[in-house]
């Protein structure tokens, strides 16, 4: 129960109160949780606080409100923050991952990625990812032998920036430029749904301490299974 005397915010309380009832099974996904009255009634608290903690679980993607229906909770997401490897990312959130290679080859550098990459060789590593079962990124990813070594099938299976660095490099950042795109037939195909679901498409570059671009991906990501949290600095943007 809430502990109102605690030094702990009362809709805190309440917040990880709601996430322990959503992670022993209680309400379910797609199930509607307690109306604001109910769990007002419940916990002894006023409908600003419910309101305060709810509103927090639908902005991390845990519940969603429904116009006139109630509040539901969500499929889980997986959720980027900070600069990691999808490897590391999935086995963090606890999700079970699977790679299916999609393209994989040596070729002659793209003439728009020669400047970027320095090198007339790269390998381009076309990889879809799943996470327990579903179709939820492909990565598309030129880099330089110079920077991963040798590769071959069996250890694209695995972590990318793990193999950089194994290689002697350090990953420091990425830069990378997001944007949300329609699912048409070809991602439809490609992420094996028949259903027009939300797409968000990022370009980037990924750089060691020193600023040396270490490899450059194009990804498409399901946004309805994947968050992605941007920290964002005071900078000229622009429109187009």
């Amino acid at each position: 129960m809430i502990d109102k005397n605690s030094p702990i915010p009362v809709y805190f309380q309440l917040k990880e109160a709601i996430l322990e009832k959503i992670s022993k099974g209680y309400w379910k996904v797609g199930e509607c949780i307690d109306s604001e009255r109910e769990l007002a009634e419940h916990y002894e608290v006023s409908r600003m606080t419910i309101r305060q903690a709810l509103g927090e679980l639908v902005q991390e993607g845990i519940l969603v409100r429904e116009k006139g229906k109630g509040t539901f909770v969500c499929e889980p997401k997986v959720r980027q923050q900070d600069v990691m490897s999808f490897t590391d990312i999935i086995e963090k959130s606890g999700g079970n991952l699977e790679t299916e290679l999609l393209e994989f080859k040596l070729i002659d550098t793209p003439e728009e990625l020669i400047d970027l990459l320095k090198d007339e060789k790269v390998y381009k590593i076309n990889r879809m990812r799943k996470v327990d079962g579903e179709c939820i990124a492909n990565e598309i990813v030129h880099i330089s032998p110079r920077v991963c070594g040798e590769l071959n099938d069996e250890m694209l299976k695995g972590s990318l920036f793990k193999i950089i660095e194994e290689n002697g490099h350090f990953i420091n950042h990425s830069e990378s430029a997001i944007k949300a795109i329609v699912m048409d037939d070809f991602y439809k195909n490609l992420f094996r749904v028949s259903k027009v679901l939300p797409l968000i498409s990022t370009f980037g570059t990924t750089l060691d301490e020193n600023n040396n671009i270490l490899f450059v991906e194009e990804s498409i990501y399901r946004s309805d299974k994947y968050i992605l949290e941007v920290n964002i600095s005071r900078r000229e943007g622009k429109l187009k």
